[in-house]
């Protein structure tokens, strides 16, 4: 991998002993066996992981296992690089968009998600408890490296329901000398375009009440913010196809450069989805 990790084997094994502790309780019944890795390295360890990190020469590395939970099988666990070089943490993915919602059960659908993302909070709650790496605690460790330069004529709205997730993107653009004002839902998105047209939006794909693309389709039906260019970040297995009219796709985790890049080519009306 490189350079030197922050986490250990140690803490991958305590990571993954919380996630099973939540993800599969004893008292719902069947239970896979938790993996004993204990004569592996770190190295190694991560070798069992699918690498799911993006191909540019800037990419966060991303390490994933598809354990599941008992309502869902879809949940993955994750080792994920933050901005910062060797900076690593955990993350529980939900996954939800691996099962697309039937018409006919939609409230179930929306029970299932919610039920599942409980299951993540509850995991990461006790990983922080522990003192293991998370998101969150990655997340502001970077941005307070950021350097604040003058600031360009630019404005970029960030979009995205996670709190750490706003303050992160945020802190990398203003690093660029971008103005940054950051909403958490699609509604105060609309809201606030329509008061103070911004140059770029950045929004997340999966929010509730609106996704991403929801947001994209506001935005383009709409005289007045049509042409505005729009960004969509996530882990969800999407396409650029997927995300019209967005014009653009950046798989999370990513880095300053590919955040700055995008968002060049975009403010230059470059590389926008046809």
């Amino acid at each position: 991998m490189g350079q030197k990790l922050n986490i250990s084997r140690d803490d991958i094994a305590r990571a993954l002993r919380i996630y099973w502790k939540h993800a599969w309780p004893k008292q719902m019944g069947v239970c896979p066996a938790l993996p004993d890795w204990s004569d592996l390295t770190l190295a190694e360890i991560l070798k069992r992981f699918a690498d799911e990190s993006e191909t540019s020469p800037h990419a966060c590395h991303r390490y994933v296992l598809r354990l599941g939970n008992y309502l869902y099988p879809h949940m993955k666990f994750a080792v994920e690089q933050c901005v910062c070089d060797g900076d690593y943490y955990f993350l529980a993915d939900c996954h939800d968009n691996a099962l697309a919602p039937q018409t006919s059960d939609i409230e179930g659908w929306k029970e299932l998600r919610s039920r599942n993302y409980s299951i993540k909070l509850a995991i990461e709650s006790e990983w922080k408890k522990a003192e293991l790496p998370t998101f969150l605690t990655a997340s502001k460790r970077a941005t307070g490296t950021f350097k604040r330069p003058d600031l360009t004529s630019k404005r970029i709205l960030v979009i995205d329901d996670e709190p750490a997730n706003c303050a992160l993107t945020g802190a990398m653009l203003r690093a660029e000398g971008f103005g940054i004002e950051s909403v958490n839902s699609g509604t105060e998105a609309l809201d606030r375009a329509n008061q103070q047209k911004p140059d770029l939006i950045v929004t997340d794909y999966e929010m509730p009440g609106m996704t991403g693309r929801e947001v994209a389709e506001k935005f383009r039906s709409n005289e007045e913010t049509r042409e505005i260019p729009i960004l969509i970040c996530t882990y969800a297995d999407v396409t650029e196809d997927d995300l019209r009219p967005a014009d653009a796709l950046l798989r999370r985790p990513f880095s300053q450069e590919d955040l700055k890049s995008t968002v060049a080519r975009l403010l230059k009306g470059k590389a926008r989805l046809e």
